[in-house]
């Protein structure tokens, strides 16, 4: 389950995966892993919208968002609109082989390499860069999965806009064809080709990707006593308030997840609640931290520096701490640009 925003206004597309094993209140009055939402609202009375319903509800609910609209693509329907469109290209980040990848029975399919780097993918190809997750070490997780399937994603959508299929009456109508059999949404034709020209004419340029995984520190594994299941819920210590700001501010964290800053941090007052709190708030958010021996004087404010520009980690930390940017390093403090980004010193203001 991917939720997408996007946001026209500051040119931005973001999605957010959300792991399939967070345990979640359905409609229904159970509770559940979050993929079964949609499979339990269909189900009652084999009604795609229904289905799409209760996805948008248990996905509401976690996000905090105003969710509208649902899509649904099977994996037939994503094997030809990948085909045509005449594939896609996508960078492998490592190497990996699938030795269990389900064949069309009960079976596998004989080991599945993919190697790092550039590969142009056929449907099929695709389908098998998305769906693999029983490869070994990193990439055979359900969020190494959730990575490549917001990969592929985001290759569609850079063919299809660079195929400029408005003024392709063909490819359109045998896109067409394909969804009219594959693929179930509340979005009217109308509305689609509202967010196709959005997408068009508003130059959306940062494309976020994101996945609502144990790295955020928000989420935590957990297995049910009463069935020994894997399940994802929020870790201790944080809410669903915490995890609902993760969603609300996709854009900045998104960015903040790309400048992989280190963040140096201390209380100059000796509040030990107050940095573990600002602790919380940065690692949140993706940043990095290491604690800052500081023996200088109690300062009347919270104060950074940026050893390395770091423009949206910065920007967060002066909103979410309530900090003033200083000019100069904290005295005694060896600011190494190869060892640390930003400095955070703590003071009287709380954050």
């Amino acid at each position: 389950m991917i939720v997408a925003q996007i946001r026209p206004d500051i040119g931005g597309v973001s999605l957010i995966s959300i792991p399939r094993d967070y345990w979640v209140n359905l409609q229904n009055g159970n509770q559940s892993k979050i993929n079964q939402a949609f499979s339990d609202g269909y189900l009652k009375n084999k009604d795609f919208n229904q289905g799409g319903q209760w996805a948008r509800a248990a996905a509401e609910n976690l996000s905090g968002l105003t969710i509208p609209y649902f899509a649904v693509l099977d994996f037939s329907g994503f094997e030809k609109a990948i085909n045509q469109v005449g594939g896609v290209n996508v960078l492998v980040d490592r190497t990996f082989t699938d030795y269990q990848y389900p064949d069309s029975g009960i079976g596998y399919l004989p080991p599945i390499t993919f190697n790092q780097g550039m590969e142009h993918m056929d449907g099929t190809r695709a389908l098998e860069f998305a769906r693999s997750r029983h490869a070994a070490g990193v990439e055979g997780s359900d969020f190494a999965r959730s990575a490549r399937q917001q990969k592929i994603i985001q290759a569609f959508k850079e063919k299809v806009l660079s195929l400029n299929l408005v003024s392709d009456a063909g490819t359109i109508n045998s896109l067409l064809g394909t969804f009219a059999d594959h693929f179930h949404t509340n979005l009217s034709p109308g509305e689609i080709l509202h967010i196709y020209n959005l997408v068009k004419q508003k130059e959306i340029k940062d494309f976020v990707s994101l996945s609502l995984d144990p790295s955020t520190s928000l989420v935590c594994p957990e297995i049910r006593q009463e069935t020994g299941a894997y399940t994802l819920v929020p870790c201790p210590g944080k809410t669903a308030g915490d995890i609902a700001n993760f969603f609300k501010n996709a854009f900045t964290y998104g960015k903040i997840t790309a400048e992989k800053s280190m963040v140096w941090l201390s209380n100059s007052t000796g509040d030990r609640k107050a940095y573990n709190e600002a602790v919380n708030k940065l690692t949140s958010a993706g940043i990095t931290v290491l604690e800052l021996p500081y023996k200088g004087q109690a300062l009347s404010q919270n104060v950074f520096y940026q050893v390395n520009p770091k423009p949206a980690t910065a920007e967060f930390i002066k909103n979410t701490l309530t900090a003033t940017e200083a000019e100069v390093a904290p005295p005694g403090v060896n600011a190494d640009k190869n060892k640390v980004d930003i400095i955070v010193i703590l003071g009287g203001t709380n954050p």
